[in-house]
């Protein structure tokens, strides 16, 4: 069957450094029960990325963290704290821990932002670091400021639910 080649839509924000990159977008988790989807419901993707190629077979080239809504609006405030700080700070979300397996390690994932001073030069940063990998991405401060407006906006944009709706059929209502 021939792919149709179709534009789709999406709220996305895409902030590139010199060698880093984060995507933040509007993104959607599914839950189902026995195959069949029960709901649905709104959630933030941040796609943190290196734009330099692998030197090695192992090193990692990206890495994703899904905010709830909540977290993401947290993220912008965090942001708002950052920018208004008279010195350098850095304020991180709550983790999210994962397990790949039953006897795997547990996977910690933290995502921070920062307000940094170094050698005489000072800026902004969006980081996110996963067990010993890290990506930061550093961010002037319009587009830091611009990052935390759009989390703000897609935190409430993205707080919905979708979820199966079991209609009740009674033959005592006939």
């Amino acid at each position: 069957m021939p792919q149709s080649d179709e534009l789709k839509r999406y709220r996305c924000y895409e902030i590139f450094s010199q060698s880093t990159g984060v995507e933040i977008r509007a993104a959607i988790k599914t839950c189902e029960d026995h195959g069949a989807v029960v709901e649905r419901s709104g959630r933030i993707h941040l796609r943190f990325f290196k734009l330099t190629p692998k030197t090695k077979p192992e090193d990692i080239t990206q890495i994703r963290f899904i905010c709830e809504p909540d977290e993401a609006f947290s993220l912008s405030q965090m942001i708002c704290q950052v920018l208004d700080s008279p010195v350098p700070c850095k304020e991180k979300l709550n983790p999210h821990m994962f397990s790949a397996g039953e006897n795997s390690d547990e996977i910690v994932t933290t995502v921070s932002v920062e307000k940094w001073e170094r050698g005489g030069k000072n800026g902004f940063a969006l980081t996110v670091g996963r067990g010993k990998d890290f990506i930061s991405v550093p961010v002037p401060r319009a587009k830091f400021f611009f990052a935390g407006e759009f989390l703000r906006t897609l935190s409430t944009e993205q707080c919905w639910v979708e979820r199966l709706e079991k209609k009740m059929t009674t033959s005592a209502h006939r």
